[in-house]
Order: structure tokens, then C-alpha cells, then sequence
């Protein structure tokens, strides 16, 4: 976070002169104490990220300013340079630091994440990065990138590195058209114009993805415009001591309690951050006019300036020594000793940082000519970033070699479940596929499928792709509709199809399924409504597809024992197939861990009992049965516990072949292997509906 690498704050340009704002170090040191505390204790949004946007906008203009009042002109590079001088040695260090501890904490599942999270990391893309993967920024686990703090550094460098090259350009525009003497309306009504758009925005994302927005550079802008605003409009305003005491302590009072109060995770960006913004800028406006009463004289005290000197580094050093942590001592939240440790490392680290990094390595890339220090960061950031795309190049052939043997006989996988060695499969000394480097991407899919989206198909579109594998002259069509466990059965579906010629059609939506009702979304998350409107024309859809087979979810089980269950949405749902002279096979569900199976299998081993889960804790027997009577005609659930589970546990191992790529999803190579077992049963089932009679 730019804002936080400045040893002294300065005050807003004018004049020719600056003056000292020692309260804004105690600002800043208050807004990492928070959110270093919230991170380790609770895992909430403090604001305190909040603050250091805003601060950030209000130094940006300080700087821009100089420049012109120096120079006359923005002298993009050396400004791009200077910013980029004062960051990257810092960042570079904690990412270099971060990757080798990861090495040896982070087990190899999660390798590509976290080359995928250097990269966006040291190109300063890794808000897009979590926008992508809609990341809950409360998740402060084991399972959370140690670089995800970067986020927050990514939004400031964009700003920063686009901002002298916008106002070079604007001052451009001004001088052609000889409107030079506009310059300053121009550039406030430029920021005002920007502030309102993406605060506007930012209320109207916050309310349609509230993930996503959180992590997205143009919703935060009005964060970093608020504080330019400031050093714009208010650089003359001087308010009176009691009004200025007031102001500053009522902002910082009401910031400490901003987290208590509000879920920022799940509130922010929009209009709910107004909150710790005001408050940044009630600070900013009291400035050091409070008298011998004022915040300031707090703020500025000596403790508080050192915090707030180091803020940067210990802002990046915090999440990856938690993070790590966490991963290290398998624990979802730090211990109160945990905790306290945590802090006082990265404290340590940070002091360390900026006394022999972060100030000597900025000054010297400061007096050196701009091109030649922007040559040397480039230089120091090669090497990350070359080394997240060899480690991703490296796993990509990873999974071209797991996929190349997994026709190989000594994987049985699912057959294994027969044989009197389940879990070997009576081969020894045979590496388990898939490899721990590669298992997280095992995702099913349907190979050779051409995919469309729903609108291309006159649908009403709802951000869902159609999945074709065959013509349409095939003899036989089967639907396949659901969530992520129904798209488990793509890849057996999608073999048995070439071998007697259907056609598979993959309707797959995460989190949504052939239902009249939501079984786990609630109302108010972001895919609720997406998904309710997935829901309603669903049957119809189906329906007008005229498939002789409908492969949808038949149970969902639990975490627990008695947890399985047919929801009532499902039989609504398969009333109505049946209703329209369609069959049905509903597929009782795939086991489901408390633990994620990966990690627990690079801790403990593939065959270590704390890596299985029994059987009776995942599946209620008497279920099928009990159900039976109330299935629509034409439809069947087909019991697939057989291909996951012995007759009293459920292995994270199967003939050779490793299950689970987390602790609910099953790997597409074990899928593979159970067409095997299924394919009779599922033929048996459907009766005439997959074969002429």
C-alpha cells in the first residue's frame, strides 16, 4: 500500500510550501493495528484498508502537485518511477520470503494457486486474480493465499502508475485547446465526475456481487477520489480547535468501532464504506487545528509515528506469516499464543524491512536516473514472475502425464472396490494418480463437448454455457443437469457415449440443480437470484431438448450422520419431467468430508484412516427405500455409494487412484475409472431409454 511506505506525511501543496502532518503516521498506524488485530482475532474487515485508499488519493495529489509547481509539467516516468521505487523493494521481499516458506509449509495440491497468485501478485493484478476466483476476503484460514493482501497494493499501483499519465495527457488536451487557465476546475471536476461514477457503481455492484466488487479496481476508485478531493477542496480549510478536536476524534473513534459494527467483508465496497472514508477524511480535514485538545497531538506522539513509518511492511509481512501459520499448525483460527506470535513476527520482520530494505533500497532507486531505476525493479521482479510461469508450465505437463496414464491397468480406481485390496488394487509400488501438484484442477468435464451459451440457443441467458458431445443425428440423447456433483458423472457419461452412440447434453451450473427450491443458497447471496432464474425455466428447457434420459442429483449428503437427504424441490422437479413422458435417473450423491482429503493425505498419507470417512457418517441407509414410493413414474435413483465406499468406510484412495480434490469434489480421473462399475447398472435402470428393447 503506497501510502504506507512514506516515512513523513506531508500536508497539501500551497503556496510553494508543505507542511509536516505528523497525525497522519498515527492514522496510519491505527489503520493497520486494526487491520492486523481483526485479521488474527476474527477474521473481519476493520476498514482499516479503507483508510489507506483514501490516503493514498490525498498523497497522489500531493505528489502530482509538486511536480507541476516544480517543474510546471507531470514528468510521467519519473513520477511512475518514484512510486514504483518506493513499493517494489518491500513487495519484493515478502514475496520472495513468501514463495520459500511456502515451499516448505504449503503442501504441492496448492502449488498452481500459488504460482497463479505470484504472478497476479508481482504484476499488481492480484485483485483481478481474487475477482476471478470470488474470494471472501473473511476467509483468513489455511485455505486463503498467503499474497492475497496484495489485493489492496494492486488498486493503489494501477492508480498510480494511470494517474500522472491521465493528468500529462489531460494538461496536453488543455494546452491545444488554449484552455490552459481551466486547469484546475478541469482536474477537480475530473476527480468529482470519476468519484461519483464509481461510488455509483460501486453501490450497484456491491448489491450484484458483493465478492467480487470488493476486490475490483473501479468500485474502489471512489476511495482514493474521496481523498483527492481533499487535498483539492479542503487544503485551505481551517476549522476552529473545538471543531477540529471534534472532527478528529469522532473519526477516530468511530474507525475503531467501524469493524465491530459492520461486516465490511460482506457489506464493502459500496455505500456501507462511507463509514471508515469519513472517517479518514474527518483526520485529514482536523489536520493539526484541534489545539491542546486535538487528536493530533495523540496521533502524533512518538510510538505512533513508528508504527505508522513501518505500516507498509508489516501490513505484507501480517497475512502470509497467519496464513502460513494456519497451514502449518492445521488450525482454521490462531490460538490466543498463535495469535500473539503471529504479531510479533511480523512486527519484528517489518522493523527489520524497513530499516534495511524498504528506506535505503527506495533512496537509491530515487537518485538514480529514471529510466535506469525503473530498469533495475523490472530486473528484481523478473525473477518471481519467471519462476511462477516455469512452476505452471511445469505443472501443465504434470497433467498431460496423468492424464496419458490414466488408461493404465495398474490404476483400476473404482474396479479396486471389488478386489480383495482396496487400496492398492493388487498393484505395489505404483505412484497414486492424480499427483498432488495436479489435483486441484482435476476438475470432470466433457471432452470433445462444443459449448454455447444459453442465449445462442434462444434460451433466456443466465450466464450458463450448453455442452454438446455428439451430432444430432445420434440414435440416443441424454441430458445431464445440475451442479458440480452432477458434472462428476461427465467423464463415464461421455465414454459410454461413444461406445453406443448417445448424444450428451452437459447443463451444469455450481451450486444449482434440477430443483423448485434452493437446497443451500440462501436468499440475499449473490447467486441466489441468478440461480432461482436458472431454476424456473429449467424444466422447460429440458423439455424442449426431447431427451430420451435426464441424469440429474438424486440425495445430497451431509457431514454428518443422518444428513442425507431428498429435497423436496428435487421430487417437484422430477414430477414435472415425468408429467411432460421423460425418464429419469437421479444419482444419489458422492461423499462428502468435514476435512479437505488432499491436504490430509499430503499430511498423514493416502491410506491413513484420518483421511477416510465412514460410511455411516456419510450415507442414511434406509433412505432409497424410504423414498421409493413417493418417485414420480419414470424415475429411479441409482445408488451409487458402491463406487466411493466399502461396506464401512469411504477411502481418499482407490485403486491407486486418489478420489477427492477437496473435501466434497471427486478428481476426473477416478471418474474415469468408475464407468467400469457403472455402466450396467445404469443401462439395467434405464430400461428402453438408452438402448432399443
Amino acid at each position: 500500500m503506497s501510502v504506507l511506505t512514506r516515512s513523513t506525511a506531508r500536508g497539501v501543496p500551497g503556496a510553494g510550501r508543505s507542511r509536516r502532518r505528523t497525525e497522519l503516521d498515527g492514522l496510519r498506524a491505527i489503520a493497520v493495528t486494526l487491520v492486523v488485530a481483526y485479521h488474527v482475532s476474527s477474521g473481519r474487515v476493520s476498514g482499516g484498508v479503507d483508510v489507506f485508499l483514501v490516503l493514498s488519493g490525498f498523497f497522489l495529489v500531493q505528489v502530482v502537485s509538486g511536480h507541476i509547481r516544480r517543474e510546471g509539467r507531470v514528468p510521467v516516468l519519473r513520477a511512475v518511477t518514484r512510486s514504483l521505487s518506493r513499493l517494489l523493494p518491500t513487495a519484493l521481499l515478502v514475496l520472495l520470503a513468501t514463495v520459500v516458506a511456502s515451499v516448505w509449509v504449503v503442501p504441492h495440491s496448492r502449488w498452481r494457486e500459488l504460482a497463479l497468485h505470484l504472478l497476479s501478485s508481482v504484476t499488481f493484478t492480484e485483485n483481478a486474480r481474487l475477482v476471478d476466483e470470488a474470494v471472501d476476503y473473511s476467509a483468513s484460514n489455511a485455505a486463503a493465499s498467503p499474497m492475497q493482501q496484495f489485493w489492496s497494493l494492486s488498486i493503489q499501483v494501477q492508480v498510480l502508475v494511470l494517474a500522472p499519465v491521465a493528468v500529462a495527457a489531460g494538461a496536453a488536451v488543455l494546452r491545444w485547446a488554449g484552455w490552459a487557465h481551466f486547469a484546475r476546475q478541469a482536474v477537480v471536476g475530473s476527480v468529482a465526475l470519476v468519484t461519483a461514477a464509481s461510488f455509483a457503481w460501486s453501490v450497484v455492484a456491491t448489491a450484484t456481487n458483493q465478492q467480487q466488487a470488493y476486490f475490483s479496481s473501479l468500485p474502489r476508485l471512489w476511495e482514493l477520489g474521496a481523498g483527492a478531493l481533499v487535498a483539492l477542496l479542503l487544503r485551505d480549510v481551517r476549522p476552529g480547535p473545538r471543531s477540529a478536536a471534534a472532527l478528529g476524534w469522532s473519526g477516530v473513534v468511530a474507525l475503531v468501532a467501524c469493524g465491530a459494527v459492520l461486516d465490511g467483508a460482506h457489506e464493502f465496497p459500496g455505500w456501507q464504506a462511507g463509514w471508515p472514508v469519513l472517517c479518514a477524511v474527518a483526520v485529514l480535514v482536523a489536520a493539526d487545528h484541534g489545539g491542546r485538545l486535538g487528536v493530533h497531538r495523540v496521533l502524533g506522539a512518538a510510538p505512533m509515528r513508528w508504527l505508522g513509518a513501518r505500516s507498509y511492511p508489516l501490513y505484507l509481512w501480517h497475512w502470509p506469516v497467519l496464513v502460513l501459520y494456519l497451514v502449518h499448525t492445521q488450525r482454521e483460527t490462531p490460538s490466543p499464543r498463535g495469535a500473539a506470535a503471529v504479531v510479533v513476527l511480523s512486527l519484528g520482520l517489518a522493523a527489520v524491512t524497513h530499516r534495511l530494505v524498504e528506506r535505503p533500497a527506495g533512496d537509491r532507486l530515487r537518485a538514480r536516473p529514471p529510466v535506469g531505476a525503473l530498469a533495475l525493479v523490472v530486473v528484481a521482479a523478473l525473477p518471481l514472475a519467471a519462476t511462477g510461469g516455469l512452476v505452471l508450465t511445469w505443472l501443465d505437463r504434470e497433467a498431460a502425464r496423468v492424464a496419458t496414464a490414466a488408461d493404465d491397468p495398474a490404476y483400476p480406481g473404482a474396479a479396486a472396490l471389488g478386489s480383495p485390496v482396496v487400496h492398492t488394487g493388487g498393484a505395489d509400488g505404483v505412484e497414486p494418480l492424480p499427483s498432488m501438484s495436479v489435483i486441484r484442477d482435476d476438475w470432470p468435464r466433457l471432452p470433445g463437448a462444443t459449448c454455447r451459451s444459453e442465449d445462442e440457443l434462444g434460451w433466456q441467458p443466465t450466464g450458463t454455457e450448453v455442452c454438446v458431445l455428439g451430432s444430432d443425428d445420434r440414435p440416443r440423447r441424454v441430458v445431464v443437469v445440475g451442479d458440480s456433483h452432477v458434472a462428476h458423472w461427465l467423464p463415464p457419461l461421455a465414454a459410454m457415449a461413444e461406445t453406443h452412440s448417445w448424444q450428451v447434453v452437459g447443463m451444469v451450473r455450481g451450486g444449482c440443480n434440477l430443483s423448485t427450491e434452493s437446497e443451500f443458497i440462501q436468499e440475499g447471496w449473490p447467486e441466489y437470484e441468478e440461480c432461482a432464474t436458472w431454476r424456473a425455466h429449467l424444466v422447460e428447457r429440458i423439455v424442449s431438448l426431447e431427451p430420451d434420459l435426464v441424469v440429474s442429483l438424486g440425495t445430497r449428503t451431509g457431514f454428518g450422520p443422518g444428513e442425507e437427504s431428498v429435497p423436496p424441490g428435487f421430487l417437484a422437479a422430477w414430477a414435472q419431467l415425468s408429467d411432460a413422458g421423460l425418464r429419469v435417473i437421479a444419482l444419489r450423491d458422492s461423499p462428502r468430508h468435514v476435512h479437505d482429503v488432499p491436504d490430509c493425505t499430503a499430511r498423514w498419507g493416502d491410506t491413513s484412516a484420518a483421511c477416510e470417512v465412514p460410511r455411516s457418517s456419510v450415507y442414511t441407509e434406509p433412505l432409497l427405500a424410504e423414498v421409493e414410493p413417493s418417485l414420480p413414474p419414470r424415475v429411479s435413483i441409482l445408488d451409487t455409494s458402491p463406487y466411493f465406499c466399502t461396506d464401512t468406510t469411504c477411502p481418499a484412495l482407490i485403486g491407486n487412484v486418489r478420489v477427492y480434490m477437496d473435501n466434497a469434489h471427486v478428481t476426473a480421473t477416478y471418474m474415469s475409472t468408475v464407468r467400469a462399475v457403472v455402466e450396467d447398472d445404469l443401462l439395467a435402470l434405464a430400461d428402453c431409454a438408452l438402448a432399443p428393447c
